[in-house]
């Protein structure tokens, strides 16, 4: 029986080492982008269509904002990773509206998108948005998403960067390269006494740099697994047929 009990243990014993385990080390290549508010497209009663009137604001540490001005309106920018964040004044005596289901992206392949801004959840994206109403003198600071980058996936809502990122190979990376000088631009529409003001802010990537991130890892070796597992149970299939075998010597004996 101590024969018994010992080979017990030791079939145990190598079942609980076929834990094997694997180093994956992996490489990741990160872009990025350098991003400015370029060029305002402005409305159509306006004098001039375009408007090149745009300063850059540092008021925050580290942060660079863009502003836009002109006797309707003041708009600070700051393009986010996966979103734009603005400010918006109201410089007329009038109400103004900012006109959410009429606001348009254009990416870099000049495909267009619907945006949505703060408060609208991911499940109603396609959904109306009401307008939001801005009293003079007021101010509005929101975000605008485009609704293409949102995506649920593994039970979670997902919201892609602006731009390509997060590359496991050099050619992919290149790619991202040609977008340095290309535009994006949104098409904000904004309402004023009944009258319909569409501007356009118009956004240029200035370069794109690259960084690579290396991570270490443990993962499981199943196929190695499996086969110590084969091969203690085979060990122990042979030491219990030997101890078989000697009990039943034992017994002839006596």
């Amino acid at each position: 029986m101590k024969k018994i009990l010992f080979l017990t243990i030791v079939v145990v014993l190598l079942l609980q080492s076929c834990t094997v385990m694997k180093d994956v080390i992996t490489t990741t290549r990160q872009a990025i982008y350098s991003v400015s508010l370029d060029k305002v497209e402005l409305p159509s009663n306006s004098k001039d269509r375009f408007s090149e009137t745009i300063l850059k604001d540092s008021s925050d540490e580290g942060v660079t904002k863009y502003v836009f001005e002109d006797e309707n309106i003041k708009i600070f920018w700051l393009v986010l990773d996966n979103q734009y964040s603005f400010t918006i004044y109201n410089k007329t005596s009038h109400a103004l509206k900012i006109i959410w289901d009429d606001v348009v992206y254009v990416n870099t392949d000049k495909s267009i998108s619907k945006m949505i801004h703060s408060g609208i959840k991911y499940i109603k994206m396609n959904e109306g948005q009401v307008p939001t109403t801005l009293p003079r003198g007021a101010k509005l600071e929101d975000i605008l998403v485009p609704v293409d980058n949102i995506h649920f996936i593994s039970n979670k809502w997902i919201t892609n960067s602006l731009f390509p990122n997060g590359f496991s190979s050099d050619d992919a990376m290149e790619k991202a390269k040609t977008l340095e000088g290309e535009r994006v631009s949104i098409l904000l529409p904004i309402k004023i006494e009944d009258v319909q003001n569409d501007y356009t802010f118009i956004f240029k990537i200035n370069s794109v740099e690259v960084s690579s991130k290396t991570e270490a890892y443990q993962v499981h070796d199943y196929e190695e697994e499996n086969a110590r597992i084969t091969g203690a149970a085979a060990l122990g299939v042979l030491g219990g047929t030997a101890l078989i075998v000697l009990i039943a010597i034992g017994l002839s004996q006596h």
